[in-house]
């Protein structure tokens, strides 16, 4: 049975491949031409992650983004929250230019939450700790204060009962579950999802997609890596499918898995769904 999702208003637009209610403002995310570039090991050449990508995030909106292993997905959600410095290209969040030499990173991330396959806690620290220590550290609230908002989560997600104890006493869909809190403790702008669920036991799988479809529905902007293509087709407002560190093809989720319009895009989607 999946585990109870997080408890939050229904935002008054759609999702499942609907234009988002907030195309019209202007774009939350705006990333044009990024390339980025890693040297190969033993040789003297170098890895093209991503060449050129151009993209925007509406407000709102939940991007999924889908591909084969090796496509740029993982390396341009990173460039978005600055884990990596792109080779040429401009990145705008919310107003602010990542990509500009004196942004303050540490104040940028702490605006745009991610969430990695492999949950990052602190291991020597407890569930709440894990949820307060980085609004004290990034936001500089008091700690009554950073305390009362990581309890508040923690009941909004149905595991209050585990704020005191370690993430090695944790299942891994609960270590998830509290990586999640962690990031919407800072009060995001944006989520970036990296492959959450693929280190998951698949019976935690579903209470963690049940998490991200509860925020998705509370209006949260999002730009989610996944290979769970069913949750793509149901909560994505766009899926960008990539190849080769280039978008190949976008488009709303019944257009790329009913109608493909790229070779690529269809032999990807015939290999993985049939």
């Amino acid at each position: 049975m999946a585990d109870p999702a997080i408890d939050v208003p229904t935002a008054s637009g759609t999702h499942a491949g609907l234009p988002s209610p907030q195309a019209s403002e202007a774009p939350l995310a705006v990333i044009e031409a990024v390339s980025k570039s890693f040297p190969i090991a033993g040789t003297q050449r170098r890895h093209q992650a991503l060449d050129r990508v151009s993209l925007a995030l509406a407000r709102g909106e939940v991007l999924v983004i889908i591909g084969p292993s090796g496509s740029g997905k993982s390396t341009l959600l990173r460039t978005m929250n600055a884990l990596e410095r792109v080779d040429s290209g401009r990145i705008t969040i919310d107003g602010t230019v990542l990509t500009d030499r004196g942004t303050d990173l540490n104040a940028l991330r702490a605006r745009v939450g991610m969430v990695f396959q492999h949950f990052n806690l602190f291991r020597h620290r407890s569930v709440l700790d894990n949820i307060v220590l980085p609004q004290c550290a990034v936001l500089k609230r008091p700690r009554a204060k950073a305390l009362a908002h990581a309890q508040e989560l923690l009941e909004r997600i149905h595991i209050a009962e585990l704020a005191q104890r370690y993430p090695s006493e944790l299942s891994g869909g609960q270590q998830q579950r509290v990586a999640i809190a962690r990031a919407l403790a800072m009060d995001p702008v944006l989520m970036l999802f990296d492959e959450a669920t693929s280190a998951l036991d698949p019976e935690t799988v579903g209470g963690v997609l049940d998490l991200m479809k509860s925020l998705a529905l509370g209006g949260m902007t999002m730009a989610v890596v996944t290979h769970e293509m069913g949750f793509a087709r149901e909560v994505a407002d766009r899926v960008i499918f990539m190849d080769a560190g280039r978008i190949v093809e976008e488009g709303p989720p019944h257009h790329i898995f009913e109608q493909p319009e790229e070779p690529r895009t269809r032999e990807f989607l015939e290999q993985i769904l049939w």
